[in-house]
Order: C-alpha cells, then structure tokens, then sequence
C-alpha cells in the first residue's frame, strides 16, 4: 500500500502524462484519444472556443481539414492534488503556421494552461481547461516577404495574444473574450475559485 506522499507522486506523475499526451493527440489528429482526456461534462477555453469539451474536440475534427498547421509545445507543469480533485498549471507554446493575405506565416504564443482535474474510474481526466496567455509574436515565413495588418484592427484584441486572434479571426473564429489577462484581478480570482473548488472535494 502506498503512503500518502507515494499516492501523491504517483498521481502528479499520471497527471503529467496525461497533459503531455492532449497535446500530442491534439496535433496528430488522434480525437478519439483527445477526447480520453476529458472528464464527463468538461468544459473546454481556448482563443477561438468556449464551449464543452466534447464539443471542442467535434470542432477541432472539423477544422483538421483547414490548411493550418498547429503545435502545442507542452513545458513542465505545477500539480497540486487533494484527495480526487487535483490543479495544474502547465507551460504552453502554441505554433501555428498558415497564410494571412497570401503570405505564409507563423504565428507564436506563449502562456499557460489551467486546468482543474478529478480521478475518474479510468484515471485522471480533465474537468476544465482555461489557458492564460502572456505574449505572441507573428512574422512571416519568408523573411523577405511584408506581413500587412490592419493596426487599428490588430489593438481590438487582447494584447497578449492579438496577433493570434487576428489570424483566427481572419479564418472566421469568433475570439473568446472571457480568458484571463496574465497577472491580473481576473487571474486571481481564477486562481482562488479554484482552490476553493480543490479543497471542497
């Protein structure tokens, strides 16, 4: 029988696992081992999606088509766990390469994932996921080559991560409103409904 700091270290380890994995079944277009990760009536926020989880994954089917190529670079993870409920908040770059005005670009954002997890019968599955983002750049393939944007287009989304919006916005994504800025009131009040949520299970 494990002790309780062994329960803990084994549960944080299967919880890195499985965030490493989203991000690799994401990008390989393995949804039905994405969808695995979920929790029953997750909930799922990303810039372009605020919705459920097994919603997310039908809309990332959809768009597996699109002529945009995308990868999460999923960086070490801060796992707190109490009892079946567990917190973590992981680094994240999200690439995505595509064309803005017939010029290929790539388009770079960092931030984190926070997400709230339980232990279900198979596991440990995601209950809520909500990234935080903290900058992003966007330059074109070719160096030689002028990326235009529209400047007065560009300020109307968050700074941290506008220049992600603006592509996904150009492809017809309707921009989340909703996800914290880095470092502010809105964070941590995220932060503190959670450890409420944590220490009620």
């Amino acid at each position: 029988m494990k002790s309780a700091a062994e329960q803990i270290a084994f549960d944080e380890q299967a919880i890195k696992r499985l965030l490493d994995a989203w991000g690799l079944w994401r990008d390989t277009c393995r949804f039905d081992k994405l969808r695995a990760c979920y929790a029953p009536g997750a909930t799922m926020v990303t810039t372009w999606f605020d919705g459920t989880a097994s919603d997310f994954v039908d809309a990332s089917i959809r768009s597996s088509t699109a002529a945009t190529l995308t990868q999460h670079f999923i960086g070490p993870s801060t796992i707190e766990v109490h009892e079946a409920r567990a917190l973590a908040e992981t680094r994240l770059i999200l690439m995505g390469r595509t064309k803005l005005e017939d010029v290929d670009i790539d388009v770079t954002c960092y931030g984190r994932l926070f997400d709230r997890l339980v232990r279900t019968g198979d596991g440990w599955r995601i209950l809520s996921r909500m990234p935080i983002y903290e900058k992003d750049t966007l330059a074109a393939v070719d160096p030689g080559l002028a990326v235009q944007l529209d400047a007065v287009r560009l300020k109307t989304y968050p700074a941290a991560f506008r220049h992600l919006a603006y592509v996904q916005a150009s492809s017809g994504a309707t921009i989340t409103s909703r996800i914290p800025p880095h470092n502010s009131p809105a964070q941590r009040e995220l932060y503190a409904e959670a450890q409420t949520w944590l220490r009620a299970g």
